[in-house]
């Protein structure tokens, strides 16, 4: 699953840089090394600009790593912050896209279910729709092992809802 989702977020990256025509040779820069690094592990795709630390892509596809109180531009000290970092971090972009939108929703429901929360609505696009649905299973199953009743329903609960929608 963990592979799934790091080869998920660097297809994104990968889309990213070869449908949008970026003139920025540091923003390619950095995300070329973003999208082959081990820090996209930590990697978050997210659809609001986050409090904490994280990249923001610009409509001009401008580099913004926030980074505790900075806001780093420079495309050598986001490399340095990249190489180093170990916990998560966000990637946002300030243009619309249904394809990065798609992986943001994945994300945000990953996120839900490790809290345990119900969303209102599931939109995904089919593939992330399907190994969404795997994860689901393969977590009701391991609550069934654990003999983890409350688990067990939010887990069904949860993947009736992904069948509904």
């Amino acid at each position: 699953m963990v592979t799934d989702l790091i080869e998920q977020r660097r297809g994104i990256l990968k889309y990213i840089l070869y449908h949008y025509d970026i003139d920025n040779k540091e923003t390619v820069w950095i995300l070329n090394y973003l999208k082959d690094h081990s820090a996209l592990q930590y990697c978050r795709f997210t659809s609001a600009v986050t409090t904490t630390k994280g990249i923001t892509l610009t409509d001009n596809f401008k580099l913004l790593f926030k980074y505790d109180d900075l806001i780093l531009t420079e495309a050598d000290v986001i490399f340095n912050v990249l190489n180093e970092i170990d916990e998560p971090f966000y990637f946002y972009t300030t243009f619309n896209d249904a394809r990065i939108q798609s992986m943001r929703e994945y994300e945000w429901l990953l996120n839900q279910m490790d809290r345990r929360a119900l969303p209102d609505e599931i939109v995904l696009e089919p593939q992330l729709k399907s190994q969404l649905q795997s994860v689901i299973e393969t977590r009701i199953d391991l609550s069934l092992m654990m003999n983890e009743r409350q688990d067990f329903i939010y887990y069904t609960t949860l993947l009736n809802k992904l069948e509904e929608d």
